[in-house]
């Protein structure tokens, strides 16, 4: 009997393509369906070369471990060691740093197995980086290359620190070593966004939008020169546009104006984007006595977002410089965006089960913990300048006493593949 027991449990790798994939069609969780392909590695292998089963918008990933998936409106947990401070790193990527300074790539979906990174670990120790202070030195963005990139030997992950240091490190299997850069205000501004694209990790200046880049040579970190030169893409400010030039925009409220609070770096096509989220303009009144801040009452302050821009960056109109200028976008070819402070994707809207030229954003949870627990989201239609809220209809609940820096969830976009 033992030995049959056996028997049949070592069949169960050898299960057959057609018989796997009809299991992946009839499991509607995303999640379900990663977990398959993680319980070993000829169900991996098979499942990889199946179509993607469901359409599925990205789903939605808050500093406490909760993952919302978005399509099924339903929350999940990821298991994050007490002693960790988790970061959003893009695809199924999570960054964490532990409280003994040890830092490690963790997948969302495949479990707890984990690629420590030591190198950069020992890099973020130097320059006094607490994960879990957010005044001093803190980590304010991570990104990580693509998997499927063709023009990196490894993946990368970058790791920005304030708003001007930014640490690059390899991320080769464990026991080999990591190349690691440290680039000390190499861009020389204030850093809105970042992001692996083409071979090069780029920044966008947060003050006129200027656009440089690093090339990474195929992510030989160790082959770069101490004092590389960067490429500036597009020098200066972009052109300003004031809502008032498009009828068609969304009529608002707020008497005071418009701000630009908000820049993100998005690849699109084969092709760069920025973003521009615009939000409502503080008004201040100061007396000898107090000083008090104008909003209405949504619980958001000036924080409310209310419109978009999105930019190209057009290379064609001086052809005999070595940079272009920013060119706006008024639609996305059928593609959707989706936008949020820690990461930034697109992607087509038919495969995600999303509206076509429309920017699914998310920034801030709502601060008062009335009303849409997912906050200042929703759906901005590039067509005739609409938000749609709220992203959910009926939202599950999410944690509404989180820390202030935990108060931004960001979009994680799980792979199948």
């Amino acid at each position: 009997m033992a030995g049959s027991e056996r028997q049949r449990l070592s069949a169960w790798p050898d299960l057959p393509p057609d018989l796997l994939g009809t299991v992946l069609q009839r499991l509607p969780s995303l999640a379900d369906r990663l977990r398959v392909r993680a319980v070993c590695r000829p169900w991996r292998l098979s499942a990889t070369r199946l179509p993607p089963s469901h359409l599925h918008l990205p789903w939605l990933a808050f500093r406490d471990g909760t993952l919302l998936d978005v399509t099924n409106n339903a929350a999940h947990r990821v298991r994050i060691p007490d002693d960790a401070v988790p970061f959003n790193a893009g695809e199924n990527a999570f960054f964490l740093v532990h409280d003994d300074g040890q830092c490690s790539l963790m997948d969302a979906f495949s479990g707890p197995t984990v690629t420590p990174l030591p190198e950069l670990a020992a890099l973020l120790r130097a320059r006094d980086v607490n994960a879990r202070d957010d005044q001093l030195r803190p980590i304010t963005k991570v990104v990580v290359s693509s998997a499927s990139s063709t023009e990196l030997e490894y993946r990368l992950v970058a790791v920005m620190i304030g708003s001007s240091t930014i640490i690059l490190s390899t991320c080769r299997p464990a026991g080999e070593t990591n190349a690691c850069l440290a680039l000390e205000d190499y861009f020389k501004f204030c850093i809105a966004d970042i992001r692996f694209y083409a071979g090069r990790i780029y920044a966008v200046s947060w003050f006129d939008e200027t656009l440089r880049a690093l090339n990474l040579n195929n992510g030989r970190l160790d082959e770069l020169p101490s004092s590389p030169r960067f490429i500036e893409v597009i020098s200066g400010a972009g052109s300003e546009f004031a809502m008032t030039e498009e009828p068609h925009l969304q009529k608002d409220p707020w008497p005071y104006g418009h701000i630009i609070e908000g820049r993100y770096l998005v690849e699109c096509k084969s092709k760069l984007l920025m973003v521009r989220r615009w939000v409502r303009k503080p008004l201040l009144s100061i007396s000898y006595y107090s000083m008090k801040q104008y909003h209405d009452g949504d619980g958001f302050d000036f924080e409310r977002t209310r419109r978009f821009e999105v930019f190209m960056v057009d290379n064609s109109y001086r052809p005999w410089e070595n940079h272009g200028q920013w060119k706006k976008v008024s639609a996305l070819a059928g593609q959707a965006l989706f936008v949020s402070l820690r990461s930034s994707e697109a992607g087509p809207a038919a495969a995600h089960g999303a509206q076509k030229n429309c920017i699914y954003f998310t920034h801030q949870i709502d601060p008062r913990g009335q009303g849409d627990p997912l906050g200042d989201s929703g759906v901005y239609s590039m067509r005739d300048g609409m938000i749609r809220r709220p992203l959910l209809p009926e939202p599950v609940a999410v944690a509404g006493s989180l820390v202030w820096s935990y108060r931004f969830p960001a979009w994680i976009f799980p792979r199948e593949a």
